[in-house]
């Protein structure tokens, strides 16, 4: 799995400036009190925009470091953004540590950032997490746990996902045997898109006869 890319949101923020005439003190009063309010909502709206172009600053300095071969300095600087919920660095992290980029090979830690990001719908970390739990690395195999997590990305539309979920059905593994459910995510697989996944998908579909049912 590649490092994802990441595109940032754009946040445009509107002043408008309101001319009063003829008002009472009382509704001078009641003006200004609504003004505090409004100051304080701009102020925390312009805090949380502060705090995003500073962690997007982060990503992007990151992946800068990863590009240039420097991947400890792109764990340095992911690790607090990771820290602060963004799914995107708690993948590269978990990918980071499953690769032995910049740091040793730790499938354990692997699994508690890519974890993180798969809560948070990275489909890339649903499917290496499924991963990790189906070989048993990092943690205790447990096809239960991958069958999970390989249905999450599979219902996002991740070709391997829904290739891996159909053979799991077919074998019975992580779940019940299930040949109309096999064959249904077999055929997602094979009209994915992608020519190896779908490579793969076509041998399983001719093997099992899929068509026939």
């Amino acid at each position: 799995m590649q490092l994802g890319s990441f595109k940032p949101s754009i946040f445009l923020c509107n002043y408008v400036n309101i001319f009063h005439t003829g008002l009472t003190t009382s509704e001078l009063l009641k003006i200004s009190r609504k003004i505090m309010l409004k100051n304080k909502i701009h102020l925390a709206f312009l805090l949380s925009i502060s705090l995003f172009t500073s962690a997007f600053a982060d990503y992007i300095s990151g992946q800068r470091e990863y590009v240039n071969g420097n991947y400890e300095n792109a764990i340095s600087e992911w690790i607090p953004v990771a820290e602060n919920g963004n799914a995107r660095a708690q993948y590269n992290l978990g990918w980071m540590h499953a690769n032995a980029k910049g740091t040793a090979q730790d499938f354990k830690v692997a699994i508690e950032w890519y974890k993180k990001s798969a809560e948070l719908g990275n489909v890339n970390a649903q499917y290496n997490l499924a991963n990790l739990y189906l070989r048993g690395q990092g943690a205790v195999q447990n096809d239960k746990l991958a069958f999970s997590w390989f249905i999450k990305a599979a219902e996002q539309g991740d070709a391997p996902a829904q290739y891996n979920l159909g053979r799991m059905y077919l074998l019975g593994k992580g779940d019940d045997k299930n040949t109309l459910e096999a064959r249904f995510w077999i055929k997602q697989a094979l009209e994915n898109n992608d020519a190896y996944i779908g490579a793969l998908a076509q041998q399983v579909w001719d093997e099992y006869k899929l068509g026939s049912y």
